[in-house]
């Protein structure tokens, strides 16, 4: 997670010898990372490229830390695709490597815990949450069915976490709400339990996704408007201080899922309509 402050005080840009910088380490350490100026703002991103999906449904993409892997979940298939990506964060140099098959038979969501050893999957025919044990971290080949829950809604969709474990994301169509639930034991489904929920913006949303330090939330609607929106919130990681800040419109007329890289420079979507991933360049 990119640092906001030191000691309590906001940083907003920082300069050596009047040459601006974006990080500043001390014997090894990272002191210092700046966030650039207009990241994770949906409205400063511009289209920039597009490849083609291995699915001809996708519904969710997600990065590794580095953005050296990249993840599509199919729902033809019912396959989790995983690709190398030889310039991080690049989706023109991604080549497909593996593919492992999903538990439920319409997957909707994955997302990954904070090191790569676990991996999660929201599906549609059993109403539940997957998670999974990874023997090597971000390699979907090494992936192990450990445990699943039931969902709050009859057709769960985007799944996310907040940075460090403790609250779990669940954004469902069914009801057109975003359920917020604590984790007792971190990145732990088993340990939740449902604290909070807040109507979505649109119905028929199908994929949410954070900023780096929880005060932006992004949902994606795929029903009546076809929206992206960013929300902005007072509590960093509490729906119920959301506020609704702009929206922009997707690239794909069936859209399943969002996502940012690490510095906010980068957004991507996946569509069904057109079978492809999108990237927009800030």
């Amino acid at each position: 997670m990119i640092p906001t402050s030191i000691d309590g005080t906001d940083i907003t840009g920082a300069t050596i010898d009047g040459t601006d910088v974006q990080e500043i380490t001390v014997d090894g350490d990272v002191v210092f990372t700046a966030v650039p100026a207009g990241a994770f703002d949906i409205t400063q991103v511009t289209f920039d490229t597009s490849i083609n999906t291995q699915d001809s449904d996708p519904q969710s993409i997600q990065w590794n830390n580095d953005g050296t892997r990249l993840y599509e979940l199919g729902q033809t298939t019912n396959k989790i695709y995983q690709y190398t990506v030889s310039t991080p964060f690049e989706i023109t140099t991604a080549s497909f490597q593996k593919s492992t098959n999903t538990q439920d038979g319409l997957p909707r969501g994955i997302t990954w815990n904070d090191d790569g050893s676990r991996l999660y999957e929201a599906g549609g025919i059993d109403d539940k949450i997957y998670q999974y044990n990874l023997s090597v971290p971000f390699d979907i080949g090494s992936a192990t069915f450990q445990t699943s829950v039931a969902s709050q809604d009859g057709f769960p969709d985007g799944i996310q976490w907040n940075n460090d474990g403790t609250r779990f994301y669940e954004i469902d169509p069914g009801s057109d709400k975003i359920y917020q639930l604590n984790a007792s034991t971190p990145f732990d489904i088993t340990t939740m339990t449902l604290q909070t929920s807040i109507n979505t913006q649109d119905a028929d949303p199908r994929s949410l996704e954070w900023n780096n330090d929880g005060t932006r939330l992004y949902t994606l609607n795929g029903g009546s408007n076809d929206e992206i929106y960013q929300f902005t919130l007072s509590t960093p990681f509490d729906i119920t201080t959301a506020t609704l800040q702009t929206s922009i419109n997707p690239q794909d007329g069936n859209p399943g899922g969002i996502v940012w890289n690490n510095d906010g420079t980068r957004f991507y979507e996946i569509g069904a309509g057109a079978d492809e991933i999108f990237q927009y360049t800030l």
